[in-house]
């Protein structure tokens, strides 16, 4: 019996399929691994973020990119917005701080609230000045930057010193007294400067705090 031979473009074209076929198998390992590890190293991530959550849950604090305002009690309102030269003469009565038979134009906003309220910082910054004014009460001076410094009027119980570095939302002190005609008995006054100057609080309030920098 005769033996058959192959012949000889055969064995080389079996040659070829089997390093393709050794070369599809390895990309499609590649792959599939290759999509695979994001999703294992996301989880990895998170479960080490619960594991060392002493609860056992993942608590994600939202970072605020405008200033906050400087209380969060409900209760408090508005006694004296910021006096503005373009207001018309109704808007500025309402802006006019009475005091010995004197009218002042109010340098920044007027809180108030039939309950006592904690005062918090704005903005993070470094506490410049602590001291007592005869009509005012307690004040507090905070610079964030160059640029921009908040001044808080009429405190009690202030739980920061000259020198402090404060983050936003931090307790600065709580609702005092000052001397203002007809004011009650918790008050705040809170002022607000940029590049040296005088602003309404209301517009400071939704400025961003990378146009603050």
């Amino acid at each position: 019996m005769k033996k058959r031979k192959l012949r000889g473009y055969v064995l080389p074209s079996i040659y070829g399929l089997v390093v393709i076929c050794v070369f599809a198998t390895v990309y499609f390992l590649n792959s599939s691994l290759s999509f695979q590890e994001p999703v294992k190293k996301d989880e990895q991530q998170v479960k080490e973020t619960v594991k060392n959550n002493d609860n056992d849950v993942m608590v994600v604090n939202p970072v605020p990119d405008v200033p906050l305002k400087p209380f969060i009690k409900d209760t408090v309102s508005v006694a004296k917005s910021f006096y503005k030269q373009e207001d018309d003469t109704e808007q500025q009565k309402k802006s006019l701080i009475y005091y010995q038979n004197t009218y002042m134009q109010n340098t920044g906003i007027l809180y108030s609230s039939d309950e006592t309220f904690e005062i918090l910082a704005s903005v993070d910054g470094t506490v410049k000045e602590v001291k007592d004014d005869e009509i005012l009460g307690t004040v507090v001076t905070v610079e964030h930057n160059t640029k921009v410094t908040t001044v808080y009027y009429s405190l009690s119980d202030v739980k920061v010193k000259s020198g402090d570095t404060i983050k936003a939302s931090d307790i600065i002190g709580t609702s005092g007294m000052n001397k203002l005609e007809n004011e009650k008995e918790n008050c705040l006054l809170f002022e607000v400067y940029i590049n040296g100057n005088l602003i309404d609080p209301t517009d400071f309030f939704n400025m961003s705090l990378e146009e603050l920098k």
